[in-house]
């Protein structure tokens, strides 16, 4: 461990350079399936050609789950934006990212509606708003589509003309608004509404989604989140749920 530099500090998981690598180590809680799901996901980005780190291995270190692939120099496309925050390239970039993920096939995935459902049951929420929001994504278009789960710019590594994407613990097989319904509630949720609207108003425009669409996603969304959030997320989730608690 000594040997490693600190990158990002989560409550599940520290990202550290080792070397040439990246390695994600896990908390002392994650779980066995949820980490090798995690690595399935990006090798199976990788063999269907989206631009990711490459996996090295799996395993442990100090008795932790630990993912370790390439590390990637260059900054975070959070962090392109924040320097340029007129630059309307960036946001078009993120965008253009997020629907060729959309775009990319791969099989074997975990349905989103599944995985949907298994989260709203364990949100904590009441019956009745449970069953609201179950009966309102059984009502949603199922689609095909691969969402990435966690697509935020922070996510997005920029490096010499070259766009890598991290984190792909989340990816499903699923409807295109809500991936964009995730993305737009995860950017209000770290402090960027101003950013947030401006990323609906190009997602929507660049993929020729209905504005309205999108957010009858996020209450539905809101309640998967809430089914293993932080403590101190609740509240913001909770007030995502659209007035039905």
């Amino acid at each position: 461990m000594d040997s490693m530099q600190l990158l990002v500090e989560r409550s599940n998981k520290r990202v550290y350079r080792r070397g040439a690598d990246c390695v994600k180590l896990f908390g002392e809680g994650a779980s066995a399936a949820d980490v090798l799901s995690g690595a399935m996901n990006q090798a199976r980005a990788q063999e269907a050609g989206l631009p990711v780190p490459r996996l090295h291995e799996v395993g442990k270190i100090d008795g932790k789950w630990a993912h370790i692939m390439d590390y990637v120099e260059g900054e975070t496309l959070a962090q392109r934006m924040e320097a340029e925050p007129e630059n309307p390239a960036w946001l078009e970039l993120f965008v253009q990212l997020q629907m060729q993920v959309l775009d990319t096939y791969m099989s074997k995935l975990q349905w989103q509606r599944d995985k949907f459902r298994r989260k709203i049951a364990a949100s904590g929420l009441d019956a009745t708003t449970r069953y609201e929001l179950l009966t309102r994504l059984e009502d949603m278009p199922q689609q095909r589509l691969s969402c990435h789960g966690d697509f935020i710019p922070s996510n997005i590594i920029l490096q010499a003309g070259r766009a890598y994407i991290l984190d792909w613990n989340q990816l499903t097989t699923g409807n295109a608004a809500a991936d964009a319904a995730n993305t737009y509630i995860s950017l209000e949720k770290y402090d960027q509404p101003e950013l947030a609207a401006a990323y609906l108003k190009t997602f929507c425009e660049m993929s020729d989604t209905a504005r309205q669409y999108v957010l009858k996603w996020v209450p539905i969304v809101a309640g998967a989140a809430l089914g293993d959030c932080p403590e101190g997320d609740r509240a913001f989730y909770v007030g995502k749920c659209g007035g039905l608690i």
